[in-house]
């Protein structure tokens, strides 16, 4: 039995972009938000019914999934690979942007609802050594949390150091565990095939569920990864000597141009941004 890695575009559009398979992104959610009794997530509509990436359109793929709940609260489940320096500033306006976007024309202030964001990320992001973070709104001096409608939480995979002896109950350990570790494993654990939606999660994991055309996209996919990465690397050793000459900040600058430029036609803009570190804006300038 092999696993595909979830922290890949396609299967985590899988697992958790699945509109047949909504139990799961739903006992993910609950466990991250700490949900108790009475306040659990019971029913999610994706919105994008197509979430997991079009094989054909593989290039227009994206990395997150959104969701709203039964209360129309809104969420926004994203997993970012590579470090981005202003990943926290992005997370965050992005979050509010689709808080903005909500109102129609008419439409009062009243009508606006919560959107939770909750990422993975596989770098630190914060200084605290714990690996899940929630981010809130408070009176710095009562800490009652009354401006309730945005709302942020992270799991920070490399922080995450427990051994699979060391699980119990704790479900969002579990997510984490298998989030960080699917990939390596063979097998599903018995301490990790409750609750029923992380063994079902390894089934949508496992290879022999995908279809060929699935796979296929998944090896394309991994293979222009490294491919692009290849070619940075490839760039920054030919740019080094240009780059002390001109001066490092502006020598970096052009080789993460040059990189940008070979994978527009092959990669979404966010892919490119993740892997140069230029910000969206630029990556746009350079298609025009």
């Amino acid at each position: 039995m092999m696993f595909l890695d979830p922290k890949s575009d396609i299967a985590f559009k899988k697992l958790f972009g699945n509109n047949q398979k909504k139990n799961i992104l739903i006992s993910f959610l609950n466990s991250v938000l700490e949900r108790k009794d009475g306040e659990k997530i019971v029913s999610v509509e994706i919105l994008d019914p197509n979430n997991y990436p079009d094989i054909v359109l593989l290039k227009h793929s994206i990395v997150d999934v959104k969701c709203t709940d039964e209360k129309n609260k809104n969420y926004i489940v994203e997993m970012q690979v590579s470090n981005l320096n202003d990943y926290s500033e992005r997370c965050q306006y992005y979050t509010s942007l689709a808080f903005s976007r909500q109102l129609q024309k008419g439409e009062d202030y009243c009508q606006l609802k919560p959107v939770i964001f909750v990422g993975i990320v596989c770098f630190n992001l914060f200084e605290s050594s714990d690996y899940l973070s929630h981010h809130l709104i408070m009176n710095s001096k009562t800490y009652e949390h009354t401006l309730k409608h945005l709302e942020f939480h992270f799991i920070e995979l490399n922080k995450f150091n427990k051994q699979l002896s060391d699980l119990d109950d704790n479900v969002v350990d579990k997510w984490t565990y298998l989030l960080k570790n699917a990939i390596d494993m063979n097998t599903v654990p018995k301490n990790l095939a409750d609750p029923k939606e992380i063994k079902e999660a390894f089934e949508v994991l496992n290879q022999c569920n995908w279809t060929r055309k699935e796979l296929e996209a998944y090896d394309e996919y991994l293979d222009r990864l490294r491919v692009a990465r290849s070619q940075q690397k490839t760039l920054q050793e030919e740019s080094k000597a240009a780059g002390l000459a001109e001066g490092k900040a502006e020598g970096e600058k052009k080789t993460k141009t040059k990189i940008a430029k070979n994978m527009l036609d092959k990669f979404d803009t966010k892919i490119i941004s993740e892997i140069t570190g230029l910000s969206l804006k630029e990556i746009e300038d350079l298609k025009k």
